[in-house]
């Protein structure tokens, strides 16, 4: 009738299973075995050409999936997320490498940390309730805190700049995507725009910066218009405000692949001037190049 009859039986070990079949006669079973890998780099900004893979330095030598990351406030240590032991969990890695030390082991995947401005706690997003939603944590470790129960989306937070007082986040809760922020200490989101996922705070908690139908634009924090901002034929990803707040950072993973990279754009003039030229590897930039920071 289509139950199992009796418990599971491993056949095999390690992770990674792609598919099986049976032979004909049903005494044999082939199978394949492998996955996506992803590691993180890091690369200077260069006042005079883009950095090249020659000026990159391999921070970690994973044989799983790191999706996604971000650098703690003083510079020292990289929140990760990362399937090394299975499945998507988040770490504490020192930023010049070294060990990584687990933060989460629930069976249920976790991704996308952020770190508060103070660097004592950690926002993510979890499929632990059934749902997408946002969770907070201490940095240190410890019980995580769920902060969106609703059934649409809720996933990539991003802390205020005012102390932490506010995440930003996109969800799909209306049918379709868009930022919402809502207080960390408790309360009912606000929706700040109808468009765009991932978001990131200017430093004066002023604006966000998004992405609406690949074109990179601001909204006001505190209600408005939101403003286009022109990257010419480029199609943003990820999005990062510099820490001075005169320009934006984003990666293009999309489009065509000379266009490939990371890029900065002048907010009070417009020009567009590129980061990185990575070429002449296997290997790209992936949608969880979180990690765009001006450390400055």
């Amino acid at each position: 009738d289509g139950r199992p009859i009796g418990d599971p039986r491993a056949v095999t070990t390690g992770i990674g299973m792609r598919s099986a079949a049976f032979s004909p006669d049903g005494t044999r079973l082939a199978y394949s075995r492998g996955g996506m890998s992803s590691n993180v780099w890091r690369i200077p900004s260069l006042p005079d050409r883009p950095a090249t893979w020659a000026d990159a330095l391999r921070i970690t030598s994973e044989q799983a999936f790191i999706e996604f990351m971000d650098v703690s406030p003083d510079g020292q240590h990289l929140a990760i997320s990362s399937d090394r032991r299975g499945n998507q969990d988040l770490w504490i890695l020192p930023a010049a490498g070294g060990e990584m030390t687990p933060m989460t082991t629930d069976p249920a995947p976790d991704w996308n940390p952020r770190w508060s401005p103070d660097g004592t706690q950690i926002a993510f997003y979890a499929y632990r309730s059934g749902n997408r939603d946002i969770w907070t944590m201490p940095a240190r470790g410890g019980p995580a805190r769920k902060l969106t129960s609703h059934v649409g989306t809720d996933w990539f937070p991003s802390w205020s700049p005012n102390g932490g007082r506010e995440i930003a986040f996109g969800s799909e809760r209306e049918g379709r995507a868009g930022i919402w922020v809502l207080p960390t200490a408790g309360g009912e989101p606000r929706r700040v725009s109808t468009a765009g996922a991932n978001a990131d705070w200017s430093p004066d908690a002023q604006w966000l910066v998004t992405v609406s139908a690949g074109t990179l634009i601001r909204v006001p924090t505190g209600g408005g218009e939101p403003v286009a901002l022109s990257t010419g034929r480029h199609q943003p990803g990820t999005v990062r405000f510099s820490r001075d707040g005169r320009s934006i950072y984003y990666s293009v993973i999309s489009g065509p692949p000379e266009h490939h990279g990371l890029w900065r754009l002048s907010i009070a003039d417009g020009q567009v001037s590129r980061l990185t030229q990575l070429e002449g590897r296997r290997g790209r930039l992936g949608r969880g190049d979180a990690g765009l920071h001006d450390r400055r």
